[in-house]
């Protein structure tokens, strides 16, 4: 995994990151992930996935936290504009 910005970027008082994971074990394709700062810990909120093999887009929340719209909005013009929509063909 790496961080897409080093820094993130703040909603209010709130710090969020965007990593992409590779992942080609279970399932082949590149996931957007939205984590959240919370008491100095990294809490894995949600991640977009283009899954490769059956050429469809997932959509999974991973902790029942309140999630600013703004934040979705980042991680979905993000995951559109650098590639998560360009499915690989092998």
């Amino acid at each position: 995994m790496e961080f897409f910005e080093k820094n993130g970027f703040y909603i209010g008082d709130r710090h969020f990151l965007i990593m992409l994971a590779s992942d080609v074990n279970t399932r082949d394709g590149l996931g957007w992930q939205l984590f959240e700062t919370v008491s100095n810990e990294l809490v894995l909120l949600l991640e977009l996935f283009r899954n490769d093999d059956s050429k469809k887009m997932e959509f999974v929340t991973y902790s029942p936290i309140s999630i600013p719209f703004e934040a979705l909005e980042v991680i979905v013009n993000d995951f559109s504009s650098k590639g998560g929509r360009d499915f690989v063909v092998d």
